[in-house]
């Protein structure tokens, strides 16, 4: 190593020192009124024990609103100069844990055998890497705008429409088959069983499998103490908060700790930045500077044997040219040691308190209206035998609308929440009964025909239930079930009686098996001229009998006349 790099690195951390004993370098964290209970400053650095860091990065992809990834996007992010390998290529087998969206995850493997070459490498790439890894929430959503717009399940959404026929069959070889044939001896073939394709879960298409458990990371200086309950929804999860979010009883900032029986691991917010201002360095001498800071920042912890945590951003396109170059000089600076995150949570916890910083009303109010959609929504999919193949989709659409991605371009982010909204409302009147021409009914008896139509990729059951608003017609079956094939129509035949004649209106609606109304009502005239019937059939008699009686009348008469004339 080049004396002029290690004197400068040594010289960076009496430095970090020295601006520590001077008050230069200070907790981001808010302190409490409790005096510091805490060692000196730079006893730490003088001692020469090393600072322990941890660190942790996103694996994300740019703001979309589809609820997966197209084969197209993939294959662009894989590239070899793709958002998603240059991510990976910087980090691989470092010392850093990883949170991955599991969207990706589900895109890749959805597609089964159709899936770009170069993504498939790149999952089997992260697969085999050493680096811890934990799931972010689903499209890396914004958990913390969420919770506060009224969201309460945040888990990652598992229900799928899953194609079979992408997927390869696994070749199962009979049982008889021997392990081993003699030298010479050509083994016996061994029967096969038929084979079917293997088509993996949900579950297994968001999964990597992941080294770390639950783990939910706001976006900074985003949180509320409410937010914390939501998040524990999803089990024994810990969050990874902003130190500009917590209050300490002491200077130091240690990574790992707790705030009302909600485990917490903290990002020091100044050395955090000290890192991301390193690794988006536009020139070396930017990025030496850079370094100095950081190192000396991480010199002057005060934290003794505690863990430090720093996060990188989630900047989309990554202006992170330079993670590579800051992670080995991290790894070789004296005085610094590189940790993992599970043994990071491993460290007893501090206590510390929450300090609200709520999410801006800019983002939330568009939310909300989003949000405000899905109950509707929810309802609606009971007209499916599975609910689910609407709303896991309404659901993954909702997380992709929410992503961190969007932060940054509110104005297109604006019209994506507009289009939500507008598709929801659209998806709701996708099942509804055709206008209709006046009816007439000239029987006493018969069907009215109400004919719906469904624009859904799925076959939906509804009830068709008719009333009128006169008591000329009494309709006799008050529920009429029919099932529409997708993208069909289906005709409904609802038998009436007619008890005067008169006009009257239907009023037609549409409810799922479950009892939920489903679109707006609507109304047909009806003529009922069921008279006409009972008249048109005296007509009819009479005129029959008149026939038969002047028959008889005229075979009479010939008879009497043959009979006159045979006398």
């Amino acid at each position: 190593m080049p004396l002029t790099r290690l004197a400068s690195r040594w010289g960076a951390a009496l430095l970090g020192a020295a601006l520590v004993l001077s008050g230069s370098v200070a907790s981001s964290a808010t302190p409490d009124a409790t005096p510091s209970q805490t060692p000196p400053p730079g006893v730490a650095a003088s001692d020469g024990s090393p600072t322990s860091l941890v660190l942790a990065m996103p694996i994300v992809v740019p703001a979309g609103t589809a609820s997966l990834l197209s084969g197209e996007e993939l294959e662009l992010y894989t590239s070899p100069t793709g958002v998603l390998t240059r991510q990976l290529d910087a980090v691989i087998d470092r010392p850093v844990a990883l949170g991955v969206d599991p969207r990706i995850l589900a895109s890749i493997r959805i597609l089964g055998t159709g899936a770009p070459e170069s993504a498939i490498e790149w999952l089997d790439r992260l697969q085999d890497a050493s680096n811890e890894t934990f799931s972010l929430a689903y499209a890396d959503a914004d958990v913390a705008a969420l919770s506060q717009a009224g969201m309460t399940d945040l888990s990652v959404p598992t229900d799928f429409v899953i194609d079979p026929s992408v997927f390869p069959n696994e070749v199962q070889e009979g049982p008889g088959a021997s392990p081993s044939a003699s030298p010479g001896v050509s083994p016996s073939p061994s029967p096969t069983t038929p084979a079917e394709p293997v088509v993996p879960t949900g579950e297994d298409l968001i999964d990597l499998p992941f080294t770390l458990g639950p783990v939910v990371w706001p976006r900074d200086d985003t949180v509320v103490g409410a937010d914390l309950e939501v998040f524990a929804t999803l089990g024994d999860a810990v969050t990874v908060l902003d130190s500009s979010n917590a209050s300490y009883p002491r200077d130091a900032i240690p990574a790992s700790a707790r705030a009302g029986g909600h485990r917490i691991v903290v990002s020091n917010n100044d050395i955090s930045a000290f890192l991301r201002d390193a690794v988006s360095a536009p020139t070396e001498a930017a990025w030496n500077s850079s370094m100095s800071q950081l190192t000396a920042a991480l010199a002057g912890w005060t934290g003794g044997s505690a863990t430090v945590l720093a996060t990188f951003d989630r900047d989309i396109p990554s202006t992170g040219n330079r993670i590579a170059a800051t992670l080995t000089e991290l790894s070789t600076t004296p005085g610094i040691t590189l940790t993992t995150l599970s043994r990071t949570l491993a460290e007893d916890p501090v206590e510390i308190g929450i300090v609200d910083r709520p999410v801006s009303a800019e983002r939330i109010t568009p939310l909300q209206s989003a949000l405000q959609t899905m109950p509707a929504t929810t309802a609606f999919a009971s007209v499916l035998e599975d609910p689910s193949l609407i709303t896991g989709e309404q659901r993954r659409r909702m997380f992709t609308l929410a992503s961190n991605a969007w932060v940054e371009t509110s104005a297109d982010w604006q019209g994506a929440v507009e289009e939500f909204v507008a598709g929801a409302a659209e998806l709701l009147s996708s099942v509804h009964v055709l206008d209709s021409s006046t009816i007439n009914l000239l029987s006493d008896t018969g069907d009215i025909p109400i004919t719906i139509s469904n624009t859904l990729p799925y076959p939906v059951t509804v009830n068709v239930q008719v009333w009128a608003n006169r008591a000329v017609l009494d309709v006799l079956d008050d529920s009429v079930p029919v099932t529409i094939s997708a993208q069909s129509q289906a005709r409904a035949a609802v038998p009436v009686q007619s008890i005067a004649n008169g006009s009257a209106v239907l009023v037609v609606t549409l409810s799922s098996q479950t009892g939920v109304s489903i679109g707006a009502p609507l109304y047909v005239t009806t003529n009922v001229q069921a008279g006409w019937e009972t008249a048109f059939t005296f007509v009819v008699a009479g005129v029959v009998l008149l026939v038969f009686v002047i028959g008889i009348i005229r075979t009479v008469a010939r008879r009497r006349r043959e009979g006159r004339e045979a006398q």
